[in-house]
C-alpha cells in the first residue's frame, strides 16, 4: 500500500511548497515559557541513492536511499512502500549502496552494515563490526559474491559473506587519508581502493592474508581521488590525473589510456545517482525524492511515465537563518536543499522549495544588503542573491531568474559557514571551509554595484591553514574574523588554535591577529556590539571580549554550563544588550560590565541560530523552527 502522512503532507501551488492544513492545525505550538514551536520547515527527504531490480515473483522494483528509509516502488502496481530502518539503528546518511548479483540491497547507515530483500520485503541483516564507527562509502561484489565497503573518515575496508553472513573489518588501507571512495576486485580475488581526498592513494589487500600493501608511488600522490573499477577481463584498472593503471594480483603497471579495460558492472552506486536500469530493459529516468515523483522510460515504445509517491519524515535540518528587509524570517535546510520563509505579520511558515542546481547543499549562512538577501552556498562554493523587490523565481530565465549566482569560489570556499554585508552598503562576503582535500578558506566578496568580485586566499590574503567561520564588520569598516583550524573535507590540518584577526578593509590584509582561547580550534560566533567591543563564543564554550581599539582581551570565562555553541549565536538587541543562543540557554549579555543571566532553558536543544526581530529570537531545533520572546524587548 502507499504510506501517506498525516502530519506532513505538502501541497505543490506553483513554485512555493506550502505546509498542509493538517500541519498548519498542529502549528504553531506554543510550548511555554515563551518559546514557539512552528514544525517542519521543510518536509522533505533527499534521495541517497536509487537502484532498480526484479524480486523473485517477478515484480520490477525502484529502491530509493535515504536518511532514515528505504522506499519501494513496485513501477507497475505505482505502489510504493517505506521501510524503516531496523530498530536500534539510527538514521544516518548513506553515502554508496550496492544491488547484488544474489538479488540482495547493501547499504550502510552510519557504521551499521545493512542487507535488504527485495522478495522478503524486510531488512535481513544489519550489524556493526567491532569497534567500528564513521560510514562507509565506496562498495563492490567480488567474483565470489562477496561484498566490499570502504569507509570514512578512517578508510577502513569491511567485508560482508552472504553465505557465512560474516561481517569482516580487515583494517585502515591508509593511515593518513579519510575517504576510501571506490573499491573493486580482480578475479584473483586481491581488493584494491581508491582513496583521497588530501593526496590520492591507490592500496590493495590480499584478503587470504590480510596484507595491505601501498601501490601508488609518493611521488604520484596529489590532491585528489585515485578511481578504481572492476573491468570485464578480471583485472582492475586504476586512474589519477591522466595517468591509467591496471591492476592484478596486488601489482600494479601504469598504461595508456587506450589500454585500460572495458569496466565491469557490478551494481554499486553512489549516494547521487538517480537513474538505473532495470532487467527488462526499462530504466528509471529521474527520481526526485524532495518532490515525490519518479520517471520510468520504456524504449522499446519509447514512452516515459511519470509514478508519484509519498512518505512520512521528519524533515530536513536546517542550517540557517537571517532577518529580511521585508519583515520575513529566511531560511535554508541541508539535505535537500530547500528554502523557507516565516511571514511574521501573517504568522506563517512556508517552504518554497529547492534552489535549482544546489541539490544536497544549502545555504550555510543569510545576509541581508538593502533590499538583497544574500546566501552562502555548500557545496558549489557559490554566492547567491535573491532580490527581495521581485518575485521569488529560481527557474527564471535571464533577468527573471530570482535568485541569481554572484560569484564561485569553489576550491577556495566549498563549505561557507558565515556571509557578510558591509557597511559601505554594497560589498557582500562569504568565507569558510577550502574544498576536500584541502585545508584553509578563503573569503570572497563581490559589489552589487559594479559587479566586481574579489577573493581573499587564506594562505596568502589571510591566516594560512586557518579557515574563517564567523566574521564581522568594525565600526570603521575593517573586519574581524574568528577562525577553525579544522579541515572537514579529508584535507591535513596545519594550525594548532583558532585564532581572531582584524583584517585592514583598505589594503585587504591582516593588521592584527590573535589566540583569545588557548587550545581551542574554532571560533564559532562573534558579534560586534554597540560599544565597540567584539564579543565571541569559541568551541569548547569559552565567552570572550576583545578590545580592537586596544588589541587585547579583555574577558574570558566558561559558558560550559549552558551547553554548545551553534553557529550564528550571538545577536545585538536594540536596548544594546547582546544575546546568545547557546545549545540548551538562551542568555542576555550586558554590554561592558560583561555579566550575563540565564532567560530561560530551551524546551528542545539549538541546533542553528538565528535571527533576532523586534524583540523575537529566531532558530532552528535541527527540522523545527522555533522562536523565543524575549521578555521585555520589541
Amino acid at each position: 500500500m502507499k504510506c501517506v502522512t498525516d502530519l506532513m503532507m505538502i501541497v505543490l501551488l506553483g513554485s512555493t511548497i506550502i505546509l498542509a492544513c493538517a500541519q498548519q492545525a498542529q502549528y504553531p505550538r506554543d510550548a511555554g515559557n515563551g518559546f514557539k514551536d512552528y514544525g517542519v520547515a521543510a518536509p522533505a527527504q533527499e534521495s541517497r541513492g536509487v537502484v532498480a531490480c526484479k524480486d523473485d515473483n517477478d515484480h520490477y522494483l525502484v529502491l530509493g536511499n535515504t536518511m532514515d528509509f528505504l522506499l519501494v516502488t513496485d513501477i507497475d502496481t505505482e505502489e510504493t512502500t517505506q521501510y524503516w530502518m531496523p530498530e536500534g539503528v539510527a538514521g544516518s546518511y548513506p553515502y554508496g549502496s550496492i544491488m547484488a548479483s544474489n538479488g540482495k540491497f547493501y547499504i550502510c547507515h552510519g557504521a551499521t552494515f545493512m542487507e535488504f530483500d527485495p522478495t522478503a520485503r524486510d531488512w535481513t541483516f544489519h550489524e556493526v563490526p567491532e569497534g567500528r564507527d564513521g560510514c562507509y562509502i565506496g562498495f563492490t561484489e567480488g567474483p565470489d559474491g562477496v561484498i566490499w565497503c570502504g569507509g570514512c573518515p578512517n578508510t577502513r575496508l569491511v567485508s560482508f559473506n552472504p553465505e557465512t553472513r560474516e561481517l569482516k573489518d580487515y583494517g585502515q588501507m591508509d593511515e593518513a587519508e579519510k575517504y576510501l571512495s571506490n573499491l573493486a576486485v580482480d578475479s584473483s580475488g586481491w581488493v584494491y581502493g581508491g582513496i583521497g581526498t588530501a593526496r590520492c592513494n591507490i592500496v590493495t589487500c590480499n584478503p587470504a592474508t590480510g596484507e595491505i600493501i601501498q601501490l601508488m608511488d609518493e611521488a604520484d600522490r596529489k590532491h585528489g581521488t585515485a578511481v578504481v573499477y572492476p573491468a570485464e577481463d578480471g583485472k582492475v584498472y586504476a586512474s589519477y590525473g591522466g595517468q591509467h593503471y591496471r591492476c592484478f594480483e596486488g601489482n600494479i603497471e601504469k598504461i595508456a589510456k587506450e589500454a585500460a579495460g572495458k569496466q565491469k558492472s557490478v551494481g554499486n552506486i553512489g549516494w547521487g545517482n538517480t537513474k538505473f536500469a532495470l532487467p527488462d530493459g526499462r530504466r528509471v529516468a529521474a527520481y526526485s525524492m524532495p518532490e515525490r515523483y519518479m520517471k520510468i522510460h520504456n524504449p522499446e515504445t519509447d514512452e516515459t511515465k511519470t509514478i508519484t509517491f509519498d512518505y512520512e519524515t521528519v524533515g530536513a535540518s536546517l542550517t540557517s537563518l537571517a532577518a529580511g528587509p521585508d519583515d520575513k524570517i529566511y531560511g535554508s535546510s541541508c539535505h535537500p536543499m530547500h528554502f523557507f520563509v516565516y511571514d511574521v505579520a501573517e504568522d506563517k511558515l512556508e517552504d518554497w522549495g529547492p534552489v535549482p542546481g544546489i541539490g544536497g547543499g544549502n545555504f550555510c549562512a543569510i545576509t541581508t544588503q538593502g533590499a538583497h538577501l544574500v546566501g552562502a552556498e555548500y557545496a558549489g562554493g557559490r554566492l547567491y542573491d535573491y532580490d527581495t523587490a521581485r518575485p521569488w523565481d529560481p527557474a527564471g530565465e535571464g533577468d527573471a531568474k530570482n535568485p541569481r549566482m554572484l560569484a564561485k569560489w569553489h576550491q577556495d570556499i566549498c563549505r561557507p559557514r558565515t556571509a557578510l554585508a558591509h557597511p559601505d552598503g554594497k560589498t557582500v562576503m562569504m568565507a569558510g571551509f577550502a574544498g576536500y582535500g584541502l585545508c584553509g578558506g578563503g573569503i570572497g566578496m563581490y559589489d552589487l554595484e559594479t559587479g566586481e568580485e574579489l577573493l581573499l586566499a587564506a594562505d596568502e590574503d589571510v591566516l594560512p591553514g586557518h579557515s574563517t567561520i564567523t566574521l564581522q564588520a568594525l565600526p570603521n569598516g575593517n573586519l574581524v574574523g574568528g577562525t577553525s583550524i579544522s579541515a572537514p573535507g579529508g584535507g591535513h590540518t596545519t594550525a594548532t588554535e583558532a585564532e581572531l584577526y582584524i583584517l585592514d578593509w583598505k589594503t585587504k590584509k591582516v593588521a592584527f591577529r590573535t589566540v583569545p582561547v588557548p587550545g581551542d580550534g574554532n571560533i564559532i560566533s562573534i558579534q560586534v556590539a554597540n560599544d565597540g567591543l567584539v564579543y565571541g563564543l569559541s568551541g569548547n564554550s569559552t565567552f570572550f571580549v576583545f578590545d580592537p581599539d586596544k588589541q587585547e582581551l579583555v574577558h574570558s570565562e566558561s559558558f560550559a554550563e549552558y551547553g554548545a555553541v551553534p553557529r550564528h549565536a550571538l545577536h545585538v538587541g536594540p536596548d544594546d544588550n547582546l544575546y546568545a543562543l547557546m545549545s540548551r540557554t538562551i542568555v542576555k549579555l550586558a554590554m561592558g560590565t560583561f555579566e550575563h543571566e540565564k532567560l530561560a532553558d530551551t524546551p528542545v536543544p539549538i541546533s542553528g541560530g538565528g535571527a533576532l526581530h523586534k524583540g523575537v529570537l529566531y532558530y532552528a531545533c535541527d527540522t523545527h523552527f522555533w522562536s523565543y520572546d524575549v521578555p521585555g524587548l520589541d
